[in-house]
């Protein structure tokens, strides 16, 4: 868990909204950790997870980037108001290569 400035989660954030994402899962969490966002991208829809102000989960496709992406902007905004810095639980996409062997 790493504590980052607000704006350069604002950043991540935006970039969770496309199909380019590096990211799997992104979620931010207040100093006292009482508030939280979970945005999660799977490649064809993105979920959006609020819990605090308001607790609800709502699903977004990616055909539409700008619609997922004013959501999860809005909750940010809701969430962490008067924010500074934003503690970030990550998961990423991990690129494992096999190679099949056949034996003749």
């Amino acid at each position: 868990m790493r504590l980052i400035p607000i704006k350069q989660a604002e950043t991540l954030l935006k970039k969770m909204c496309s199909n380019k994402s590096k990211y799997v899962e992104i979620k931010l969490l207040t100093a006292k950790k009482d508030r939280s966002i979970s945005v999660k991208n799977d490649g064809k829809k993105l979920i959006l997870t609020e819990d605090g102000y308001l607790n609800f989960t709502q699903e977004y496709e990616l055909t539409d980037p700008a619609v997922g992406r004013h959501a999860v902007l809005a909750a940010f905004k809701k969430e962490f108001p008067r924010s500074n810095r934003a503690y970030l639980i990550a998961k990423w996409y991990t690129l494992t290569i096999r190679k099949t062997i056949s034996v003749d």
